[in-house]
């Protein structure tokens, strides 16, 4: 009897009741919306481009899990007679880096990342005309007199070449601001 009396004084000096606590409400997910998706390997690619703060590329399962295949913004995702290829880079001061990766995955097995080669910029409006087709996209050069340069290039299979078929940069927000 006394240890049920100590009990219940040092639950009341605490502060504490007998009873059990409501459960701790979970955390909310955070949400990210994908820049670039994809249906393949019996799910979902989604790509992210974060700028500095690095994207990645996410496998979502059909069951619904989640797993990362790479650290890198993603500029798109694309799908040929060749594979599944996801182009990634970054221009940001002095870093201007692109590459472009070929995707595969075995037996249920996780989907798995093959860089291809190195771009010689970020790319960016890639795109693809005609389903099957040649994938183009820009690759960014640099500036020349206070405005920004890119090349356009293509992905025909598997393999990188200037192309001709670019859709024009997107051109920077006006700056409407009050000087």
């Amino acid at each position: 009897m006394s240890r049920t009396l100590l009990l219940t004084a040092l639950i009341a000096i605490c502060g504490c009741s007998s009873e059990q606590s409501a459960p701790v409400p979970e955390r909310p997910h955070r949400v990210v919306v994908a820049d670039h998706t994809l249906e393949a390997f019996g799910g979902r690619l989604s790509g992210t481009d974060a700028g500095e703060w690095i994207g990645k590329l996410v496998f979502q399962d059909a069951d619904g899990d989640l797993e990362t295949v790479l650290n890198e913004n993603v500029h798109g995702i694309v799908e040929n007679p060749e594979g599944v290829f996801v182009f990634t880079g970054l221009a940001h001061l002095s870093a201007n880096e692109g590459y472009v990766y070929r995707l595969a995955r075995t037996d249920d097995g996780p989907v798995a990342a093959i860089r291809l080669g190195r771009l010689p910029g970020a790319p960016s409006r890639v795109r693809q005309a005609q389903r099957g087709g040649a994938i183009s996209f820009l690759v960014y050069s640099g500036y020349r007199n206070d405005r920004q340069l890119f090349e356009c290039y293509q992905l025909a299979g598997s393999i990188v070449s200037r192309g001709h078929d670019c859709l024009p940069p997107k051109r920077p927000a006006p700056d409407n601001s009050f000087q």
